[in-house]
């Protein structure tokens, strides 16, 4: 194992409930790095405080949740090519006390759906929900030969201003705004739900719209066992713990320096689900 400690940590709110301290201690005994990781609660208000502290800790880099995913961008010295396409950050890693802002939900996503088998280029995908999660999605898919994905949200206009800055960027997927209730196309190859409906709120009947029995279904949340969304679905379930998993690795990278070859990041995944007892 190495020795030197790695310092890390997650800022947001509300934080009780995360994963990532036990991942990241799974972490330094399946990659042989030894992570401190630190939650510290922090709110849109707090946030300029909260870089303050964590530049004085020394820390190597922190994962960043709601509600400051795009909120932090202002605070940081630069952005990845796919943070800045997507327009939100998870994760940033601090060089020469410099804040770089990174985006790891799309890569996990990639890795997820192709570890899963699912193919969409040229398919047709929906996905419920245009926060930063929600751009992450459209960024992996569009970047990914998706032929049409539909982005189905309660505020129409953050669906419509989604699909006006992605289909400059992608001009070979067709993107289009919904409303949350309407209903997706028979057709579509994937399903993904980017909002806590579900979670935190009942799931509304739109969300259980099914495809064909060769559909396949991603939640961005994760649970013990299949989400609402995912329940009682005729076609593949991805499960939101996976992507927890992906994108904290691709973390990883970013804070330690060591590069994992996409085979063995699968690897890993499987092996933190076991230990973590959700598989």
């Amino acid at each position: 194992m190495n020795h030197t400690r790695i310092k890390a940590g997650l800022i947001g709110c509300p934080l009780n409930k995360s994963l990532s301290p036990r991942l990241f201690r799974l972490f330094s005994s399946l990659l042989g790095e030894n992570y401190s990781y630190t939650l510290l609660e922090t709110r849109a208000r707090g946030l300029a405080r909260t870089l303050k502290k964590i530049k004085n800790l020394g820390w190597a880099g922190f994962n960043v949740t709601l509600p400051l995913k795009e909120k932090i961008i202002p605070f940081l010295d630069s952005l990845s090519p796919e943070a800045g396409a997507i327009g939100a950050v998870n994760a940033v890693r601090i060089k020469n006390g410099k804040f770089e802002g990174h985006n790891t939900d799309a890569p996990a996503i990639k890795l997820a759906l192709r570890s899963s088998g699912c193919r969409i280029r040229g398919g047709a995908c929906v996905i419920w929900g245009a926060g930063g999660a929600a751009r992450a999605a459209a960024w992996a898919l569009a970047s990914d030969g998706a032929a049409a994905v539909e982005i189905h949200n309660r505020s129409f206009s953050g669906a419509a201003g989604l699909v006006k800055n992605f289909s400059g960027r992608f001009p070979h997927t067709r993107f289009a705004a919904r409303k949350l209730t309407d209903i997706p196309p028979e057709g579509a190859a994937l399903f993904v739900n980017a909002t806590p409906l579900g979670m935190y709120k009942p799931l509304p009947a739109s969300l259980r719209f099914s495809g064909g029995p060769g559909a396949f279904y991603l939640d961005l949340a994760y649970a013990k066992g299949l989400t609402p969304f995912l329940k009682n679905r005729t076609g593949a379930a991805i499960s939101g713990l996976d992507l927890l998993i992906y994108q904290a690795l691709k973390s990883t990278e970013l804070y330690g320096g060591r590069r994992i070859r996409p085979s063995e990041i699968v690897k890993l995944k499987d092996k933190a689900v076991r230990q973590l007892h959700f598989g």
